[in-house]
């Protein structure tokens, strides 16, 4: 009972008050709950997107076609960010909602123009005898939506995907990690390249730069880091060394190589899209990357080594009786190399011939690469369950080909276009160089992002179509922009998921990682705008 200032007694039933108290609380566990789950997360994306979609006025610039799929692009890429949905999953939503509300480019069948799908059927002002637009909006919007599926370069990192799991399987990249450390594991340095040099040379046939650094050169790391008696409470320095090694050294792997990173294709996509006479394939690739690359590579373990280890007697001591012996015991335990290993190993460099020969054969990069998939099935190497278990493989076709879609229709419908001309103009006004501004405006915004894959797909076409509009040299502009989409996870660890996999055993601060990140951001910066430009200007690129 409670009394009042005019002496009114309100009597309060306790069984009201708790079941008041009871009601409040299960209203706000739900909210707890809902606030929780996953469809929350993606609030923010949805607002995004539909502030974008009906916020934006069309003009002769933006369509409303340009207008939605550049919604729908941009709350993708944010949810990518900002929730924790698989990069399929979010791809494959975008494809249906832009099939759905036929926001692709259709082709007029009598003019053969590229029109606007939802447009199809409507009157065509420019031609009196034929008032309609010949095409069929709803049924070649979702035609139009799996367009990218059958891109070559999609195929080609599909198909390096299952040579991946063909040097998984077997054993031989474990093999020749393991050789390479008995040969070179002597010293701390020889050690260092072994690492270096084992990702160097298994990047071409695995394009996972997750498989390859977290499923078969990190656990080889992390055996040598605890065999020498590092750990991140004592002598922390040798194992933090390692750690920066090894994923850094993937970071670089993934830059060399056209197959070296799951979204590297998607540059050379937009940019033989953009430029019809760049004909940048994977010989181009790796000719301008190879020089730069491996002196990276050469000063790698010395700079990393003077950052991390400190001048004393324990960094002038060989390593040959606890790690040479360790990779010779493991090497013995595998035993002699199986008639699988010999046959993938065939099969690897047939492939690196037929690459390399391309302009004589005339073979595309991507039928080799498929020859050699059905070369490995019919010996037996690797069976048809290897290749349809391979789930990294498929998830990356789907989410690589559906990104490749919609980026190919951000172009056709002038998106892209729009937003290269506004960076074109803004770099314009300020009197800025394109190339060089370009080039490190995209390295340097890896840093927000927390998937290599995400950056290169939202950035790589918006840079290609501004240095498009600058008259920005294309074969340098596309090769600085291919070889920074790697190179820009040095920053963080959480650019990539090797990057994080390497952090995750704790031999390295956060604080002392971004900091050798920000030193190797500008050591390779220096290096590609340097020898990089040098080099390119021996093979006649400008």
């Amino acid at each position: 009972m409670i009394s009042n200032q005019n002496d009114t007694s309100i009597t309060i039933d306790p069984d009201e008050c708790t079941c008041l108290l009871y009601n409040h609380q299960r209203k706000r566990s739900k909210w707890q709950l809902f606030i929780n789950t996953q469809f929350a997360s993606l609030l923010p994306s949805i607002t995004l997107g539909i502030i974008l979609w009906f916020g934006i006025t069309p003009s002769e610039e933006l369509s409303p076609t340009a207008i939605h799929l550049l919604a729908v692009f941009i709350s993708c890429i944010f949810a990518l960010m900002t929730t924790s949905f698989s990069l399929t999953t979010l791809v494959m939503t975008a494809l249906v909602i832009l099939s759905l509300t036929q926001s692709f480019q259709c082709i007029d069948h009598t003019t053969g123009e590229s029109i606007e799908c939802r447009l199809c059927g409507t009157p065509n002002t420019a031609l009196l005898d034929k008032p309609d637009f010949d095409c069929l909006g709803a049924q070649e919007a979702f035609a139009h939506s799996l367009e990218g599926f059958s891109s070559t370069v999609v195929w080609l990192i599909f198909a390096a995907f299952h040579l991946g799991k063909a040097v998984e399987v077997t054993g031989l990249g474990k093999r020749l990690s393991l050789w390479l450390v008995q040969t070179f594991g002597k010293h701390i340095l020889g050690l260092a390249y072994s690492i270096v040099f084992s990702e160097l040379f298994i990047a071409p046939f695995v394009p996972s730069n997750t498989a390859r650094g977290g499923g078969i050169i990190m656990p080889v790391v992390y055996s040598i880091a605890k065999t020498l008696g590092s750990t991140p409470l004592q002598n922390p320095e040798i194992g933090g060394f390692l750690m920066l090694l090894g994923s850094h050294a993937n970071l670089l792997s993934a830059s060399m190589y056209l197959t070296g990173m799951a979204p590297n294709p998607i540059v050379l996509a937009k940019a033989n899209q953009l430029f019809p006479k760049l004909n940048f394939t994977f010989m181009t690739w790796l000719s301008g990357s190879m020089v730069p690359a491996l002196l990276c590579a050469f000063c790698l373990p010395l700079i990393l080594k003077r950052l991390m280890i400190s001048s004393g007697p324990r960094s002038k001591q060989t390593f040959n009786s606890e790690i040479v012996v360790h990779a010779r015991k493991e090497l013995s335990n595998m035993g002699s190399m199986t008639r699988k290993e010999k046959e993938l190993c065939f099969v690897l460099i047939s492939c690196l011939c037929l690459w390399v020969t391309a302009g004589y054969t005339q073979l595309d990069s991507t039928l080799v690469a498929l020859i050699g998939i059905v070369a490995l099935l019919h010996m037996g190497t690797i069976t048809w369950k290897d290749v349809s278990t391979n789930t990294t493989a498929w998830d990356t076709l789907f989410w690589l080909g559906g990104f490749i879609t919609i980026a190919q229709h951000l172009s056709n419908a002038g998106a892209s276009t729009y937003l290269g001309d506004h960076i074109s103009a803004t770099i314009t006004d300020l009197g800025l160089p394109p190339v060089p501004c370009l080039a490190l405006a995209y390295f340097l915004t890896t840093f927000l992002f927390s998937s290599l894959s995400a950056h290169t797909v939202a950035f790589a076409s918006t840079f290609l179509e501004a240095g498009h509009a600058l008259g920005a040299n294309p074969m340098i502009l596309t090769a600085l922009l291919a070889y920074f989409g790697a190179l820009g996870g040095c920053m963080t660890n959480f650019s990539t998921g090797t990057a994080a996999m390497y952090y995750a055993p704790g031999y390295v601060s956060r604080s002392k990682w971004f900091g050798v990140g920000t030193i190797l951001a500008l050591f390779y910066i220096i290096i590609y705008f340097t020898i990089g430009m040098g080099w390119w200007k021996l093979l006649g690129w400008y």
